[in-house]
């Protein structure tokens, strides 16, 4: 059991590394949207074998959740996405923090459509038509061919929602309460019942795994039981993207999120990382009434 636990942290180990020095060894290109950061995970994605999420006897209806963008992790956002992925689901709202402070507004948006291997992921227009249409969001998608946020959930999203369209967003950290609501406002008169909300999340940066482990209890608390006033003292890092999410999940119909999973470096790696990262992937559901 022990062997077969080391093999596949790894083969997760080499598939990260595979990802990773693509990404550092080649520029994004200047023609569209296809960063080899992108690629590399579609390839991965199409080619690695995960092993399938057990799904509840009655399962509940999918609005979304929160899942990381770090490649590390591409097990579990693997299962997340299994878990959630559906037919019937026509857009699907993406989510990122902007990791690089590239946009040039507190909201970022992405109207163009995503080129891949299989296909083309195409965008809302008229829901990204709307968002910038406010004052503090503006549409600007060459700044996403280098959002990790991003780029890493697009070839997900194209094989898990085969029949949605995608409306990218990326969020400033200071974004204030005021451009939030008036956010979530734009969002709610749009989404409808076939929509889903994904939020692109890594929890605690730069410590061990014993104090990201300390730390995430309180941070998978405020998640799950869904307090997006909370959200501003977490160590995450999309906490105005969580609190909007959150209460969008809200007006949805939810009331509180399923835990999936939770790990760090240290434990996808199988060896002691000194300053690593965490990761969890949480979902939520409409209430049943």
């Amino acid at each position: 059991m022990r062997n077969k636990r080391n093999k596949s942290r790894f083969a997760l180990a080499s598939l990260a590394a595979f990802v990773i020095l693509i990404f550092a060894f080649h520029p994004a290109s200047a023609a569209g949207l296809r960063s080899p950061f992108e690629k590399a995970v579609e390839r991965a994605v199409a080619s690695y074998s995960f092993p399938k999420a057990a799904r509840s006897e009655t399962p509940l209806r999918a609005l979304g959740g929160i899942t990381p963008h770090h490649d590390l992790a591409l097990a579990m956002i693997v299962r997340f996405y299994e878990r959630v992925s559906s037919p019937e689901v026509k857009r699907v709202w993406l989510f990122s923090p902007d990791h690089f402070r590239r946009a040039r507004r507190l909201v970022a948006v992405c109207d163009a459509d995503w080129k891949l291997d299989t296909g083309t992921l195409a965008s809302d227009k008229d829901a990204c038509a709307a968002l910038d249409s406010l004052s503090f969001a503006e549409n600007d998608a060459p700044m996403f061919r280098r959002e990790h946020g991003i780029t890493i959930h697009i070839p997900f999203i194209a094989r898990y929602f085969p029949n949605a369209r995608v409306v990218p967003i990326v969020l400033d950290r200071n974004i204030p309460d005021m451009g939030l609501i008036i956010l979530r406002k734009k969002i709610m008169e749009m989404a409808g019942p076939d929509d889903v909300i994904i939020l692109s999340m890594d929890l605690s940066h730069y410590k061990t795994p014993e104090a990201m482990a300390e730390e995430d209890v309180r941070t998978l608390e405020v998640l799950r039981a869904m307090k997006p006033l909370e959200t501003w003292t977490l160590d995450v890092d999309a906490r105005r993207a969580a609190a909007l999410v959150l209460y969008l999940f809200k007006n949805m119909g939810a009331s509180v999120g399923e835990v999936l999973e939770r790990a760090d470096s240290s434990a996808v790696l199988g060896r002691h990382i000194e300053s690593g990262t965490s990761y969890a992937t949480v979902i939520y559901s409409k209430d049943v009434q």
